[in-house]
């Protein structure tokens, strides 16, 4: 695989499992210096040991996404030991049940804003403003096609859509849109991508079956297939993208 990230310093936030990690390991092999960020300690640290085994360079830090104090502290860490930022890729998010918006509880909602939109928020004032001063950077966060439809794929109408998680992924899309714009003439290339439903180790054979008839190619997508785009979009191959939200949705979402 070409080292096209080669001496840059990428930072994941929760790439401890899922398309985090699959991002983590992606980014390795274009060459870069992969740092990972979650809450979980023993996660992460498998997957710097696993990145280290394959010959890749990495390391891990802590931080609650969702608080800026603890987002600062890391970041400083970061530059303290590693070195400056050159890609920030946002994929910490958790994730919510299928429930009537009627029903949806105050401490649920602020429990997805704080991590899927205040978090990609508290990332990129820390993390935008050392590239401002810089005058180099790129910027990818991770939102979601639910962010453009306001509903999951198998959603039927009349039926709860996941609106607080949806709201949270839409305000991902415009907020990169807004940073896109305002960071453009220093330098700094902010995008988006936007995935469908993709499968991982616990995706079962029933959800599976429920959700492949509904997407034109026949099928969920996989981690690795988003963390291309990611790769792609970190790269000087996207040198004259910004602002652009990358679908990843096997054609669920055309537009």
């Amino acid at each position: 695989m070409e080292k096209t990230l080669e001496n840059e310093i990428c930072l994941v936030t929760g790439g401890a499992r899922g398309l985090g990690k699959a991002i983590a390991f992606r980014l390795m092999n274009h060459g870069a210096q992969v740092v990972i960020n979650d809450i979980d300690k023993d996660e992460s640290d498998n997957v710097v040991e696993l990145i280290k085994q394959k010959g890749g360079e990495a390391s891990s830090f802590l931080a609650d996404v969702s608080n800026l104090t603890e987002v600062q502290r890391m970041i400083g860490s970061i530059e303290n030991t590693v070195g400056p930022i050159d890609i920030l890729v946002n994929n910490a998010a958790v994730f919510a049940e299928a429930i009537p918006f009627v029903e949806i509880a105050d401490e649920e909602w602020e429990r997805l804003m704080s991590v899927n939109l205040k978090g990609v928020f508290n990332c990129m004032k820390v993390v935008g403003g050392r590239m401002l001063a810089r005058k180099k950077g790129s910027i990818i966060n991770i939102s979601s096609f639910t962010g453009k439809t306001g509903r999951v794929v198998y959603s039927k109408i009349g039926e709860p859509t996941k609106a607080h998680y949806c709201a949270s992924k839409a305000g991902i899309i415009s907020l990169t849109k807004s940073l896109a714009y305002e960071l453009a003439p220093h330098g700094i290339r902010v995008n988006c991508v936007a995935p469908g439903a993709v499968r991982n180790d616990i995706t079962s054979p029933e959800k599976m079956a429920m959700i492949n008839p509904l997407v034109p190619l026949g099928r969920m997508g996989t981690p690795d297939e988003v963390a291309a785009a990611v790769a792609f979009l970190a790269s000087p191959e996207a040198a004259f993208t910004t602002g652009e939200i990358f679908d990843i949705n096997g054609g669920i979402l055309m537009d």
